[in-house]
């Protein structure tokens, strides 16, 4: 993300800006700034086309008559941050436009291997899925609804998972029978401790397609958190790892540094190497 000081802040700056502003701001104000800021990278279109097309910024996420007159003043400024921490991140409307002009990247696309469904908490059946996967031109899914340590998210446990394998069947044997060309995956999106272990048995694990692992707990500790990503990878139960992220800024230059050397050593384990 790099600031064209001709033009008004983009939605990335926008969210730097708005960071910026929380470590300033009264403790009442900061929680707003905050998730304004981590709205601003889901924004749909750019704040600055809303406020030359004179339509209101309180229609964005998260931003109210207060944050829309900030906002409003920087773009009028046209205010830039300092250089940010995040490089090459492209929010959603800079991804939309970018997309826009090379067309070609959707006909590369051949599937989607983390779906949530109503088993957890998505809102959208099984079958639905399917049906919005072969409208998409995809040739398969996998079904990860979440386990059942993420209770929060009505994660699911062993006998749910051996439902919803049935019912996958089941849609597999309906759209095989009519020739439409999609397959969907068995799969869980499997919780995680901080020591990399799931919490589903490894027997209903290892009757499935796909697992993928996900931490979803213990996520603002401050220590260098790789060593949990490491023995993520060691965990022979999963073979996608998701999301890995962390909120501090010393995981990302050593996981970096060290990943390649633990999925070597994992992939070696697991071809017994």
């Amino acid at each position: 993300m790099q600031p064209r000081v001709n033009l008004p802040p983009s939605n990335a700056e926008i969210a730097e800006l708005l960071s910026l502003e929380t470590s300033k701001a009264s403790y009442v104000l900061q929680r707003a700034f905050r998730r304004a800021a981590r709205s601003a990278f889901l924004w749909e279109v750019e704040a600055r086309e809303l406020v030359a097309r004179k339509e209101p910024l309180t229609q964005l996420a998260h931003v109210g008559p207060f944050l829309e007159k900030q906002i409003q003043h920087w773009i009028r400024r046209k205010q830039h941050p300092p250089p940010p921490l995040r490089k090459q991140f492209f929010t959603l409307a800079e991804s939309r436009v970018r997309l826009s002009k090379a067309t070609s990247w959707r006909v590369r696309l051949r599937g989607d291997l983390q779906m949530h469904t109503e088993w957890s908490d998505g809102s959208a059946d099984i079958r639905a899925m399917a049906e919005a996967a072969i409208a998409r031109g995809y040739e398969y899914i996998a079904i990860t609804d979440h386990s059942k340590g993420l209770s929060i998210a009505n994660g699911i446990d062993e006998a749910k998972l051996k439902q919803q394998s049935a019912e996958i069947d089941a849609v597999n044997r309906e759209f095989g029978s009519i020739e439409k060309n999609i397959t969907v995956l068995r799969s869980i999106e499997l919780n995680l401790n901080p020591a990399g272990e799931g919490d589903m048995d490894a027997k209903a694990l290892r009757s499935l397609d796909l697992v993928l692992g996900s931490f979803h707990s213990a996520l603002r500790r401050k220590h260098d958190q790789t060593e949990r990503y490491l023995a993520a990878l060691r965990n022979p139960h999963i073979q996608i790892l998701g999301h890995p992220a962390w909120s501090h800024l010393q995981l990302s230059f050593r996981l970096t540094r060290r990943l390649g050397d633990g999925v070597s050593r994992s992939y070696a384990s697991r071809q017994g190497g």
